[in-house]
């Protein structure tokens, strides 16, 4: 098992390396080589956080934690990996730390990060998408996670003599039936006969899904796939393929280039040879030292293959492999059945991501969300406190749910008893009182002498006014009343002479559903805050909208563009604005609907370092208050 592990490992890293410099690139490329040709393999967070997941494995930790030994020893705030490390640090773990106020659910952050679980786990594809299934969840969801989960799957059960269409086989049993991979992979087939099908694929696809984020797991995905059938086990031909598609290039091409390498059984001198010999390492790890070589780090994960993976029997001479995945007579030797998903782990990527989960000491506590984890003010939350017994003897808890000042409780949280894998679960409801202010405080679970935190995050307190009129996208550039004039009690003319006025409103934050604000026709909307901050400082401001939008700061015009499109909220251009504070400010922004309903508007801060930043405070609108 040894040789295809190890020639798995170097072939992510010199996928990693390939797919570096094309990150972004949105139409096929042809490849001839690395371009440019590297003295030394490409800094990859995605491989720093194998020593993270190594050094978790060999502690014997359970899948469900590994948020924590995240949180504890990889810091890289990129994309949606800064909404899932900010859920984390405030007590959200996995599953629910991905999809919680995350604009970035389906980003491809997490694909080369599970490859790892298929090696560490090779052998065992349940194991290793389970615990792939936890990683992703970190900081996504949806697909997000399904085709990390798949690929973890896909390189568990790879080795030399494996045929392309036991690698559709697998990849389609991986995933759940209403994952986009599975409307691709008939797309993907179909591409093969063409001499230019990657070229065509590429073009293609992203249309044919309705994905307009290039960095979207499901593209990245379909590039490793399309990469891996057309090189049709070639490790060469199919790395080139896979990078030439751009995107998140240096992660589908690390998740190719482990899968080639396994398939192979070798990369060629040539590919490791530019990769040097010294491991290369960013400033993110935390507590951990990271290999001094490129041999050290490859010796690793050999020697996590070697402990906790399994053997994969060879086929018989009576199996016959199959060289493409038309071959469907040759391939039946081997039924699609053997590659299913255990009946368990299909039910947890069917399962709602609501839970956190935290471990003590042979207990294990789940938090299910049953409401969002975000109060406003004067309204309930309701959750369910699972405790479970993971250690060899009964244990007795003590349990006690503890509130903020001012806050009400229900619950029937008591003394329990359990048995060794017995669990028992108790509902409880919250309610903050009807002036809360905060964007977050902490419930305390008491158990034993221990005492867990259970985040709640305050809804954010916004005014919003209108709509008002807007023929054909002229109402961007007109002043309205409003815009100056900022202060309760104003009554205003919108749309079809409607009375109006500034109105209160409390946003979740992140994520705002501002559809229904325009009662179902063109407009102009205004919202309008005045939040604090932590501390004074330099922050990042993103507001993607799918229409356009004008942002005013302290009452300076900062941000604004007018087009229409499916806006793809990360921190870049044009929905991105620097601007100092001293730590109290205001911010107003303008923006539109045309005739067809808008998707959600994504607001959100990031700090110089690029973690999000959410203001500690939202200040109510006073009679009189002006920019």
């Amino acid at each position: 098992m040894s040789a295809h592990i190890r020639a798995a490992t170097l072939g992510a890293l010199a996928g990693a390396t390939l797919g570096a410099p094309l990150r972004g690139r949105k139409g096929f490329r042809k490849l001839d080589f690395y371009e440019p040709i590297p003295s030394r393999m490409a800094q990859s967070e995605a491989l720093e956080a194998w020593l993270v997941w190594s050094r978790h494995v060999r502690a014997e930790k359970s899948p469900q934690t590994i948020s924590q030994s995240m949180l504890a020893n990889w810091s890289y705030p990129i994309d949606e990996s800064a909404f899932g490390l900010a859920n984390a640090s405030k007590g959200l773990g996995s599953p629910i730390s991905g999809s919680f106020a995350n604009p970035l659910p389906t980003g491809s952050q997490a694909i080369g990060r599970a490859i790892y679980w298929g090696l560490a786990f090779h052998g065992k594809p349940d194991v290793a998408a389970e615990h792939a299934y936890f990683d992703a969840s970190i900081d996504h969801a949806g697909d997000g996670v399904w085709g990390p989960v798949a690929l973890a799957r896909v390189l568990a059960l790879s080795r030399p003599g494996r045929s392309l269409t036991d690698i559709v086989r697998i990849a389609t049993a991986s995933l759940p039936k209403e994952s986009a991979i599975i409307q691709a992979l008939p797309l993907i087939l179909q591409s093969l006969p063409n001499p230019d099908g990657a070229r065509e694929i590429r073009q293609s696809l992203p249309s044919k899904l309705g994905i307009a984020d290039p960095l979207d797991a499901v593209l990245s995905a379909c590039w490793a796939l399309v990469g891996l059938l057309r090189g049709n086990g070639d490790f060469e031909a199919s790395v080139l393929v896979t990078a030439g598609c751009g995107g998140a290039s240096g992660q589908s091409t690390l998740a190719c280039g482990a899968i080639a390498g396994a398939l192979s059984g070798t990369v060629p001198e040539p590919w490791t040879k530019p990769l040097g010999k010294e491991f290369v390492c960013g400033h993110g790890l935390r507590s951990l030292d990271p290999p001094k070589t490129v041999e050290e780090f490859v010796g690793l994960v050999v020697h996590d293959s070697e402990q906790y993976g399994a053997p994969i029997p060879a086929k018989t001479d009576g199996q016959a492999q199959a060289d493409s995945p038309d071959d469907g007579d040759e391939a039946a030797a081997e039924p699609q059945q053997s590659f299913a998903m255990s009946e368990e782990l299909g039910e947890l990527l069917a399962r709602e991501p609501n839970e956190s989960i935290m471990e003590l000491a042979g207990v294990r506590v789940s938090v299910q969300f049953i409401d969002p984890p975000i109060v406003r003010p004067g309204t309930t939350l309701r959750m369910s406190l699972k405790f479970t017994n993971t250690g060899d003897e009964a244990a007795k808890l003590a349990t006690a749910l503890a509130v903020p000042e001012g806050w009400e409780i229900a619950t029937k949280l008591s003394t329990i008893e359990l048995r060794p894998g017995q669990s028992s679960s108790f509902p409880a409801v919250v309610k903050p009182p009807s002036a809360h202010t905060s964007t977050f405080k902490n419930l305390r679970l008491n158990v034993n002498k221990h005492e867990l935190v259970i985040p709640i995050f305050g809804s954010q307190l916004w005014y919003h006014v209108g709509p008002f009129v807007n023929h054909e996208g002229s109402g961007f550039d007109r002043e309205f009343p409003a815009e100056t004039n900022i202060a309760l009690g104003q009554v205003f003319n919108a749309r079809s002479d409607l009375p109006v006025e500034w109105t209160a409103e409390h946003f979740p934050g992140v994520v705002f559903d501002v559809e229904p604000l325009f009662m179902t026709g063109p407009g102009v909307l205004y919202l309008y805050a005045n939040a604090r901050f932590e501390k004074a400082g330099k922050y990042k401001l993103v507001v993607a909208s799918g229409v356009g939008v004008i942002v005013w700061i302290n009452g300076e015009k900062v941000l604004w563009y007018h087009d229409t499109h499916t806006p793809v909220p990360r921190p870049t251009s044009p929905y991105l604005v620097e601007f100092t504070v001293d730590g109290e400010f205001t911010i107003l922004i303008k923006t539109l609907r045309n005739r067809q309903p808008v998707p959600a508007l994504s607001i959100y801060f990031l700090a110089e370092d690029g973690t999000l930043a959410t203001p500690v405070e939202f200040q109510p609108l006073k009679t009189g208050a002006a920019i």
